[in-house]
């Protein structure tokens, strides 16, 4: 099997990943599971699988709450060569599957990292280049999604951190972090192919702000991290110093 399609939910959101399986049922490419993880209101996701029973779906139903646990407990239930990330919310182009087969295949990658569109407000999720890069540094991972996220199973190393992500200490960044741990010795591309479709979001709040501190303080020293806040003052025009640093230094007492 190519692809396993891991889907952590609390099972809120029924019309929602009805979408999802429906934009996955017309997928031009058809190698594929769907390994979803639910951790609250598990009947009306096992009704939803019931619906769509012609689809290939494994479904793990969990106590605890928080997604970088579901994302592990499902990971270990992959069967595809490759996982793709995806969320509840998130629905796929018809080409999708096919589409990332086929630069996976060319570019001979370990990691791939895409686009998100928003085909509500019709405008991409945030601002990409517009041809294949390998990327050459860490940095150029700090602004990634979850959703943009494909990976060689056989390659990655290190799971998800359960500090970071909705339901846990930390309410995001754990993507990023995710791909931190996993870069070195992995061939990571960045694909200038529209993968996936979701409605953009809001601006960063303070709890994301806090989760951003704590991911700095994990993985680069304190001359980075200052760095970064007066990159996003002169450039974003965003203080975040007051939330960044709560955070940079409440992991700092998570490490003691």
């Amino acid at each position: 099997m190519l692809f396993s399609i891991l889907l952590p939910t609390l099972g809120l959101r029924y019309k929602e990943t009805e979408r999802l399986f429906a934009s996955l049922s017309n997928q031009e490419l058809k190698d594929f599971e769907i390994v979803m993880v639910s951790q609250i209101n598990h009947e009306d996701m096992v009704q939803l699988v019931e619906k769509w029973s012609l689809l290939k779906i494994k479904h793990i139903r969990i106590q605890e709450i928080g997604l970088s646990n579901a994302r592990n407990i499902g990971l270990k239930q992959c069967q595809g060569e490759w996982v793709i990330i995806s969320d509840d919310d998130c629905w796929y182009p018809q080409n999708s599957l096919a589409d990332l087969a086929k630069h996976i295949k060319e570019s001979n990658a370990d990691i791939v990292l895409s686009q998100i569109y928003d085909p509500i407000s019709q405008q991409l999720y945030k601002s990409y280049q517009n041809k294949r890069l390998t990327i050459k540094n860490k940095f150029a991972l700090l602004s990634r999604s979850s959703i943009e996220i494909a990976f060689n199973r056989q390659k990655i190393k290190h799971d998800f951190d359960v500090n970071f992500g909705l339901g846990a200490r930390y309410i995001c960044c754990e993507e990023v972090d995710f791909l931190l741990n996993n870069y070195n010795k992995n061939k990571v591309i960045s694909l200038p192919i529209v993968s996936v479709y979701h409605e953009k979001k809001n601006s960063a709040n303070n709890g994301q702000i806090i989760a951003k501190g704590a991911l700095y303080n994990k993985n680069f020293n304190i001359i980075v991290s200052i760095m970064i806040l007066v990159r996003d003052l002169i450039f974003k025009r965003e203080n975040n110093f007051k939330y960044f640093i709560i955070g940079y230094k409440d992991y700092e007492g998570l490490r003691k």
